[in-house]
């Protein structure tokens, strides 16, 4: 467990990277069901883009696959939207 004097709040914590010209950082990640796709699982994504809280859910077949599809997305401008339907659609995922 972190050290409480390491805590922040996460709108405290937006403001220090975003002061540190942080653009775009991944705040957290979580598994939150599986997918209809074959051996695919959805995780719900929190990022820092733009200096905007986005939260984007991405189906993958694991953690690092679904960073490699994030990564792509990051820092480019992409509505939270338009970033949720292209990652978090099971239409959407390559097979």
């Amino acid at each position: 467990m972190i050290r409480r004097k390491y805590q922040k709040d996460r709108e405290i914590l937006m403001g220090e990277l975003v002061a540190r010209n942080r653009r775009a950082m991944i705040l957290s990640i979580e598994l939150v069901g599986l997918s209809k796709v074959a051996d695919h699982v959805i995780y719900e994504v929190v990022v820092l883009d733009a200096g905007k809280e986005k939260t984007v859910p991405v189906i993958a077949i694991d953690v690092t696959q679904a960073l490699a599809k994030l990564e792509t997305y990051i820092d480019s401008g992409i509505p939270e939207a338009t970033m949720r339907w292209m990652l978090g659609n099971e239409r959407n995922v390559n097979l």
